[in-house]
């Protein structure tokens, strides 16, 4: 993590690797057999931490009603972990390695079993999607900014969506959701004149 956090994925050579953990090359070939493998491993493990901590604050939480997306907002940005330099150190190494090994199956995959985690919460995937992308925002900026700076930003988010969320479920309930298909916002302007 911190040989990618130091010079991107060009500085995490397997003997860079093996001095800075003080273990033989051999040994760790033995269980990574490229550079490639090793920050592989390190993405996958990373992103299924991620998921594991998600699911077990959630599982026990009633799917409907945005309580799952507010218990996620909280988990996140309540008290964030993002804040803790170790676990916004290990974010940002892996956000570095998912844009410069163009590693896209690995974000795809995340997103894809975040999304399954977060589905049927009466909540729309357009403000799922805007959580989320909150989130990795502030993942990011946690790897920047000073700490104190950005549990604020955090709090002032996390209440935001809070809000967002209501506001979501109140006009889903009522029927009052904007028109989601362009091709059908075209036609019916197209139509008016």
């Amino acid at each position: 993590m911190e040989l990618i956090l130091q010079g991107g994925l060009p500085a995490v050579t397997l003997s860079s690797v093996c001095k800075r953990a003080e273990i033989s090359k051999g040994g760790l070939m033995h269980h990574y057999p490229s550079k490639e493998a090793l920050v592989d491993a390190f993405v996958s493990r990373s992103a299924d931490e991620c998921l594991k901590e998600i699911h077990e604050q959630l599982a026990p939480i009633a799917i409907g009603g945005g309580k799952r997306m507010k218990a996620f907002v909280d988990l996140m940005l309540k008290d964030p972990a993002m804040c803790k330099p170790e676990s916004s150190r290990e974010m940002a190494a892996v956000m570095i390695a998912l844009m410069q090994g163009r590693m896209t199956s690995h974000a795809d995959d995340y997103y894809d079993r975040l999304a399954f985690e977060l589905r049927g919460d009466g909540v729309s995937q357009a403000i799922i999607e805007l959580i989320v992308a909150s989130v990795d925002g502030l993942w990011l900026q946690a790897a920047v900014m000073p700490a104190e700076r950005v549990a604020r930003r955090a709090t002032q988010i996390r209440l935001q969506l809070r809000r967002l969320i209501d506001s979501d479920l109140k006009k889903r309930a009522t029927g009052k959701t904007p028109v989601s298909n362009p091709t059908k916002k075209r036609l019916t302007a197209g139509a008016s004149r």
